[in-house]
């Protein structure tokens, strides 16, 4: 620190005293602190200290005599300059100021324009003083420790006297004389190599430096001798040569500082790591690395940690020459001299970038879903654990919700899976946009999401929050530049009422959000002790329906469809039905969820092919000719059934393939339209007919319809329920047909039930029908009588 910065304690009862001199210092530069009496100067030395202090001596409490002794008495204060100002002039009192351990005196009245010279004088000689007194004290333990033995002989080679060292190791004998000429630039000193027994009689090779010298006390000239063992020298250069190769080679930067911090020398690594240059590192100090990074807290810290132990290690932030920021591994430690202070400071740092960049990925993969960002299972339950602490602590309590995605399968099934991964995120960020910062959102597994709501106890409150999820992530999704709607469904558990640890938490959170689906998805349910049981009988459906096929508990039922311009059979849609044997016959809405969900549709789907294919080849033999249509979902068309395996059932049961047709939602032509519309001409090409059913219910498109060869269309039993007596429904059928007639498609409405709307259909131009109207879906042996009264399709 230069003068004009220094810290000035100005001690003077006189406040206008202090005024003046602060006025005076700080105009030129100085920091002055105040105080007005000693006690209050060596409570503001201890506190802030000083590099000079200014002490009145005559002050009431203690006088400046007495706080210049205490401040000599404490470490900062001992070196500190002391400058006493008086207007006491006599001998006596100047030297009491000096033996109180003063640096100098001002006598009063001061003149103020040459105060701040004066200081600027003293600070000066202070430093100048120390710095003597450093060298002469270096110079006096560099004498006292030097590991060299010291002999001083007289002009005819007595020994005169000798160090500690020479005593040692050669006791007091005289030194070997050269037996070879001596080398060396100066005419007053011999440099020469003899060999010489220690005291302990072990032969030593040396090197005497000996020059001429008069020793004090007398007039004749001597000689001073330094030996020097060239066994340990050897060593030393050695170690010397491997320190040099470790420093110049090492992969940490090393860099060497004096006890003020100066950098005095770095190597290499130093200049690879931080960008500086030995020359532009070199006399500066270690803030040209500092970064912004830490508080002064961690610098305080850092500080007062290496001035107690004279080491610190640890991590640090630090700035490249091209002002990037990077983390550093760095040890520190002071080296001392013989009277244990501190001569340097090594400093050994790496660039720990990779390090931390390994450390965050090793993390980021413990805690959280590569794909969203989120947390996953294992910080989830860490963090519901540290949450149900805080609520026992507290008392309070907390919300948790299960959510899973409706439709998300069907949505990945057809779209593939990178459409179905941009989806979870897109998903994750509404999730976040919907709760507060200090609630949790993770990612459980596959399309399932639980949230993490600490402090939510009321139900009237959680069940806002759900509605508004509910809400957010039922708009539009923009996949691509493709519109998706999917919903969720959630369930909401929470503590204390429903659970007192995570594993139960999360397990009837799961079982409610089950309900949810149950109940209609795109809703939510809070955790009943019903749900347990009712989940128990859903596993047990399951279980069941995995047996359904090898029992032969499986039924095919079929519900003909009428052509309305002659009111014969057109055919008849094939649908599963189950005759469980406990349950009796469980409705489709009950198992084809579920089958969906299990995967077991694919099973079910074959069979229920095969099976219709058999009673298509059984009425062949007898000699009818009533097509069939059989529903196929996306799943089976993506991962179940091929063109292939439609041939083959085709040519075992000798069956011409206009006999049968495919049932298929909008939903396989809107999504993976490529793979669809591959699986569709494939079929088409081998002569299978191809409907859309529930038409109007998901994405209803002429481009669609352009687009895919489709040979019949199905309007779904919700615009016929009420076409009699709302218009809009009406509207809806007129313009279904309409554009189905202009291209040529025929049209088919499903859920006819009374004469009204059958009428009102045979207007609108409608050729086929289908409903409880005609018939109920029948076994087999009850369609056939059925199809006997209005006389089947032959051949």
């Amino acid at each position: 620190m230069n003068n004009g910065t220094a810290r000035i304690l100005v001690v003077d009862d006189d406040s206008t005293i202090r005024m003046l001199a602060r006025e005076t210092l700080e105009q030129n530069g100085f920091v002055v602190t105040e105080a007005d009496d000693g006690e209050d100067a060596l409570h503001r030395f201890a506190a802030t200290g000083g590099d000079l202090v200014l002490l009145d001596v005559m002050m009431p409490r203690l006088d400046g005599f007495a706080t210049c002794q205490r401040l000599r008495q404490t470490p900062a204060g001992s070196q500190v300059p002391i400058v006493m100002m008086t207007g006491l002039e006599d001998p006596a009192s100047i030297q009491r100021a000096y033996d109180a351990g003063a640096t100098d005196f001002i006598i009063k009245p001061i003149i103020w324009s040459i105060l701040a010279h004066r200081v600027r004088y003293i600070l000066r000689a202070s430093a100048a003083l120390r710095e003597v007194a450093a060298r002469a004290e270096f110079q006096r333990a560099l004498i006292e420790t030097m590991p060299l033995p010291i002999l001083v002989e007289d002009v005819w080679g007595h020994p005169l006297t000798y160090n500690p060292a020479f005593a040692t190791l050669f006791g007091g004998q005289s030194l070997p004389k050269p037996t070879e000429p001596v080398s060396c630039d100066r005419p007053n000193l011999q440099v020469y190599e003899a060999d010489m027994l220690s005291a302990r009689q072990e032969r030593r090779t040396i090197i005497v430096h000996r020059a001429a010298f008069t020793p004090p006390g007398s007039s004749e000239a001597g000689f001073i001798s330094a030996i020097l063992d060239i066994t340990e020298c050897k060593q030393n250069e050695e170690r010397q040569r491997l320190a040099e190769t470790v420093f110049q080679t090492a992969a940490s930067a090393i860099m060497v500082t004096d006890p003020a911090g100066t950098i005095q020398s770095v190597n290499p690594a130093f200049t690879t790591i931080t960008g500086y240059s030995r020359d532009e590192a070199i006399g500066k100090t270690p803030s040209l690395l500092k970064s912004d990074r830490h508080d002064a807290h961690f610098y305080a810290s850092f500080s007062r940690t290496l001035a107690e132990t004279g080491q610190w290690s640890g991590e640090m932030w630090q700035r490249r020459k091209n002002g990037q920021i990077y983390p550093a591994w760095e040890s520190i430690e002071a080296v001392r001299d013989a009277n244990r202070q501190i001569v340097q400071y090594i400093a050994f740092f790496s660039d720990i970038t990779e390090r931390k960049r390994a450390e965050q990925e090793i993390f980021f993969r413990a805690n959280y879903d590569p794909l969203t960002g989120l947390p996953n299972r294992s910080l989830l339950h860490e963090r519901i654990d540290q949450a149900l602490r805080r609520a026992r602590r507290h008392g309070d309590g907390l919300a948790l919700m299960f959510l899973d995605l409706d439709r998300f399968k069907q949505v990945n099934d057809t779209l593939g899976h990178a459409w179905g991964d941009e989806l979870l995120c897109q998903t994750a960020e509404r999730l976040e946009a919907c709760v507060r910062e200090t609630d949790t959102v993770a990612r459980y597994s596959g399309d399932e999401f639980v949230l993490l709501l600490p402090g939510v106890t009321h139900p009237p409150n959680v069940c806002a929050i759900a509605e508004k999820i509910i809400r957010r992530i039922s708009q539009p999704f923009d996949l691509n530049n493709t519109v998706i709607q999917i919903g969720c469904s959630i369930g909401i558990v929470l503590y204390p009422d429903h659970g007192s640890d995570a594993g139960v938490l999360l397990r009837h959170a799961d079982l409610a959000m089950y309900q949810a689906k149950a109940a209609g998805r795109n809703t939510y349910r809070r955790y009943e002790a019903v749900m347990a049981d009712r989940m128990l009988r859903q596993l047990s459906l399951e279980t069941d329906l995995r047996l359904a096929i090898p029992h032969r508990e499986l039924l095919v039922y079929y519900q003909p469809i009428l052509d309305l311009k002659n009111n014969r059979l057109a055919g008849a849609e094939a649908l599963v039905r189950w005759r469980h044997p406990r349950r009796g016959l469980v409705a489709p809405d009950d198992f084809i969820p579920l089958a969906e969900e299990t995967g077991l549709i694919h099973e079910i789907g074959a069979w229920v092919l095969e099976h219709v294919c058999q009673t298509l080849g059984r009425w062949r033999r007898i000699g009818w000719r009533t097509p069939i249509s059989v529903n196929l979902s996306s799943v089976q068309i993506r991962h179940g059934l091929s063109v292939e395996t439609v041939r083959t059932l085709l040519q075992r049961y000798d069956l011409r393939p206009e006999w049968l047709a495919f049932e298929i939602t909008e939903s396989v032509l809107i999504h993976d339209t490529r793979q669809a519309h591959q699986w569709l001409e494939a079929i088409r090409n081998l002569g299978v007919r191809v409907d859309i059913d529930d038409f109007g219910t998901g994405y209803s498109s002429l481009a669609y319809l352009k687009r895919f060869p489709i040979d019949r269309l199905k309007i779904d039993h919700s615009f016929v329920r009420d076409i009699v007596v709302d218009t809009n429904d009406r509207t809806l059928v007129e313009a279904i047909l309409a554009m189905a007639g202009s291209l040529g498609i025929p049209v088919v409405a499903e859920g006819v039930e009374n004469r009204e709307q059958l009428d009102l259909l045979r207007r609108l131009g409608c050729e086929y029908a289908q409903g409880f109207y005609f018939s109920q879906p029948v076994p087999d042996e009850e369609f056939v009588k059925f199809a006997g009264r209005l006389g089947a399709i032959h051949a």
